[in-house]
């Protein structure tokens, strides 16, 4: 699992690296109602499994064993993902929000930070072993593809963190953690867009060694890549690859990954205990929004295991289309 240096969020940014950052917000789950509102969450999540294969379709082509495959890998998670985790989401949604009343404590949001984590991990575990499959049926010309796409990926993240000053970066990371917070609790005040910008000055910019951190981790994996079909133990590398990122850190830098963290946890915690009454009650409606939204969703099992539906296209399809 990898977030960027500043925010404990995944990457914002153009291009490949801000359509990855989307998905993975929205096929979390949690992270996805940070982002979006009311019943759009019920569609976005009723709609992943297009959007998973276009994330995958993202990186390399499929052929047509190959998208079939995939199709079936989305369609199996998505409906454990369904059954099993969206009721931890609700739950997650009602134990925040029952700690959100004033004085909200940093230690209570790192815990509620970890079940976050826990749930990411748990989706990574329960898709590794399928998702190894279908890289152990890349060509060798696809796998040149997919690293030629990261290579990409890196240079856009590159110039979003690394290419301009650090009062710049500054400046978009406060933008848009101020963004963010307005989405859960309405605008904020002068004041609180200030206690923002003090409590975020804190952070260390990591960004150039988050850069170079991912950049090993990618090396790594292309190592795995090489020998994916001679190697019994492949499925099992690839898992720990996903799960154990943080194997790539150097004490000093997790360090201050971790310092980075507490700083994140103690900034939410007092914006939130600086809320107005109207700000508090717009945080409370959201997130009891957000935890009826996933027990609709359990509920609802229309969206499970979808058959294409008479005149849909497929990605496949598009493609040949656009190449005729």
């Amino acid at each position: 699992m990898q977030f960027p240096p500043q925010t404990g969020t995944p990457p914002a940014g153009s291009g490949r690296a801000c359509r990855k950052a989307w998905f993975r917000l929205a096929v979390t789950g949690v992270v996805a109602a940070a982002m979006l509102g009311g019943c759009v969450v019920r569609v976005v999540y009723n709609q992943l499994d297009w959007l998973a294969l276009w994330y995958v379709e993202d990186y390399f082509d499929l052929d047509r064993a190959q998208e079939e495959q995939a199709r079936q890998m989305i369609g199996r998670t998505i409906s454990w993902h369904r059954e099993t985790q969206l009721p931890r989401y609700a739950a997650l949604m009602r134990t925040v929000l029952g700690g959100i009343s004033p004085p909200v404590e940093a230690d209570f949001l790192a815990e509620r930070y970890a079940e976050v984590v826990e749930l990411w991990d748990d989706l990574l575990r329960q898709v590794a072993p399928d998702f190894a499959g279908l890289l152990q049926s890349l060509s060798d010309e696809q796998v040149e593809d997919l690293f030629g796409n990261l290579a990409d990926e890196n240079r856009e993240l590159e110039e979003d963190y690394s290419g301009i000053s650090r009062e710049e970066r500054r400046a978009k990371q406060d933008k848009a953690v101020i963004k963010a917070f307005r989405r859960f609790t309405g605008r904020l005040s002068p004041e609180q867009e200030v206690l923002v910008r003090t409590r975020t000055a804190r952070f260390h910019d990591l960004s150039a060694d988050w850069i170079r951190r991912r950049e090993a981790w990618q090396m790594q994996f292309r190592v795995l890549m090489t020998g994916r079909n001679a190697d019994p133990l492949f499925a099992e590398r690839i898992t720990d690859l996903l799960l154990n990122p943080n194997q790539f850190d150097s004490p000093g830098y997790r360090k201050l990954v971790l310092e980075n963290q507490q700083s994140s946890f103690a900034l939410v915690a007092a914006v939130i205990s600086s809320l107005s009454p109207k700000q508090a009650e717009h945080l409370r409606n959201q997130l009891d929004t957000y935890a009826r939204d996933f027990d609709a969703l359990v509920r609802d099992r229309t969206g499970q295991a979808r058959d294409q539906a008479p005149g849909q296209t497929s990605n496949r399809e598009i493609r040949d289309d656009e190449a005729a």
